[in-house]
């Protein structure tokens, strides 16, 4: 039917709207923890950081449907979307010999929700999602 619409459309001289892209939300997240209370939690994408997360932070990134793969300097994770569905990954911090390192894990909706309720947003770094 939308093919209908859009000869239509063009028979009458007009362009038809283009679609609505489908578009998903990778929820990034670091919860309340003593351990590494000092270490940040950047997470890049494509290089570029998406957003730094300190105790107790959270950041929403919508993207189009498809795969990323985010990461920080010890740690990355590979992350499909669909569209309308969210996608959760905690920063985690562990401790190394010297210093702590974060680490990324894709979890469920369960685990975000156990911590999440008193978590502070942060916005992310304009980065164009294209996968």
């Amino acid at each position: 039917m939308p093919y209908l619409a859009t000869a239509l459309l063009s028979a009458l001289g007009q362009d038809a709207a283009p679609a609505v892209q489908e578009r998903g939300t990778i929820i990034l997240y670091r919860p309340e923890s003593i351990m590494g209370a000092a270490v940040a939690c950047p997470i890049r994408y494509k290089g570029d950081v998406l957003v730094e997360l300190g105790r107790g932070k959270y950041a929403e990134w919508s993207v189009p449907k498809g795969k990323y793969t985010l990461e920080n300097k010890v740690s990355s994770v590979d992350v499909t979307v669909e569209a309308g569905e969210k996608r959760y990954v905690r920063c985690s911090i562990k401790m190394g010999f010297m210093a702590g390192r974060a680490s990324l894990q894709l979890v469920d909706q369960a685990d975000f929700d156990k911590h999440g309720k008193d978590f502070e947003k942060k916005d992310v770094a304009a980065i164009d999602p294209a996968p």
